[in-house]
Formats: C-alpha cells, sequence, structure tokens
C-alpha cells in the first residue's frame, strides 16, 4: 500500500523558495560584486525561474535588503545571548567583543560586499536614507542593551547611553575597518582583553 506524500503548505514552500533565494544570492555578489551581480545569475544559483523571483523581490537591491535584515537580526541575537547581566562589565565587553568579531570571520565576502553596497548607498538618496534607518535600529539596539546594563547597576547611573552606544558602534566598526584595510597589524581576536578592559573602565559603576 503507498501512502501519499502530503504537500506542503503554500506558505512553507513560498517561505523556503525566498530563503533559497536569499542563499544563493550571496556567493553571485561575493563573486562578482553587487553592481555586476544580476537577477539571473541569482535564480540559475539557486534552481529557480526569473518569475519565482519578482513574486518575492522587487530587484536585486530589495533582496540585498532581505540578506542585510537577516545577518543584522542574527548578530542581534547573537548578542543577547552572549550578555550575562550578573558578569562584570569587561567579561560582559569580552564577550560581545568575541561575538562581534567571530561573526565577522565566519563570512569574509560579507564585510567587503556591504562596503560595496555602501558605496551603491552614497549614489542613491533613497538607498542611503533605508540604510540610515537600519543604523538607527542598531543604535536603538545597543542603547537598549545599555539601559539594560544600567538599571541593574552596573553600569555608571550618568552614563548617557545615546552618546555611548555611537561611541561602542564607532570603536567596533573601526576596528573591523582597520583589520580589513591592514590585516597584518590590526588582528581584532587580539584586541578583544585590552578594548572590554578600556570600555570596562568607562561605563563600570
Amino acid at each position: 500500500m503507498t501512502t501519499a506524500v502530503e504537500p506542503k503548505p503554500k506558505r512553507r514552500r513560498r517561505e523556503e523558495t525566498r530563503q533559497r533565494l536569499v542563499d544563493a544570492a550571496l556567493p553571485v555578489f561575493a563573486r562578482n560584486g553587487f553592481e555586476r551581480a544580476t537577477v539571473d545569475e541569482i535564480v540559475r544559483e539557486a534552481g529557480y525561474s526569473k518569475g519565482a523571483f519578482y513574486v518575492h523581490f522587487e530587484s536585486k537591491e530589495d533582496l540585498f535588503w532581505a540578506m542585510l535584515e537577516e545577518r543584522i537580526a542574527g548578530v542581534q541575537d547573537t548578542l543577547r545571548n552572549a550578555v550575562d547581566i550578573e558578569l562584570s562589565v569587561a567579561e560582559n565587553q569580552r564577550r560581545v567583543l568575541e561575538a562581534i568579531f567571530a561573526k565577522d570571520r565566519e563570512d569574509p565576502a560579507w564585510p567587503a560586499l556591504f562596503m560595496e553596497f555602501a558605496a551603491h548607498a552614497g549614489r542613491n538618496p533613497k538607498v542611503r536614507e533605508r540604510l540610515s534607518e537600519m543604523y538607527r535600529r542598531w543604535h536603538s539596539f545597543t542603547v537598549e542593551m545599555l539601559n539594560t546594563a544600567k538599571a541593574a547597576g552596573k553600569l555608571r547611573p550618568d552614563l548617557d547611553a545615546e552618546f555611548t552606544a555611537s561611541v561602542m558602534i564607532a570603536l567596533m566598526e573601526g576596528t573591523l575597518m582597520q583589520s580589513r584595510l591592514a590585516p597584518d597589524d590590526v588582528r581584532p581576536q587580539n584586541l578583544v582583553d585590552p578594548l572590554a578592559n578600556l570600555l570596562a573602565s568607562w561605563l563600570e559603576a
């Protein structure tokens, strides 16, 4: 007796198709760069038609936003899991830095691709505004984490969370940028302890 295989719900099939397109896009973008990559190449990599692509995305730009959103959500989940309010400020900073630097090492193609997309945004006001909105959300996430630690009595009561978030983002992104420009001289994994101790000396209650 043959048992019929129940078809996947339509919504689940759509989600799987969308995710396969997102997953297929990164190697195409990494291989050709954002500007030169085409929708044709992405759908060929994913094994779908262009029609399937346009069901889910308006353009390769739209698909890149989905990739960026997914990556940011993943980093934020990683940071939430890394922080333990019971630990010292220095130890939490160490865990955050290790998590961010490890994420950067996991996908060496991503930083160059993001910089190319940022340059694209610089030439396109609509894209730049959307990228700015993503930065504001990342900044708000950092402020939220700082305020949680401050409420727990771990941080200085006079700490300006908005300003501190901007400085911390600049420090982390600056370290990563230097490591890409001068990889032999700036190795993020060697800077975890010095940076964690520096931040703790500034933040700690």
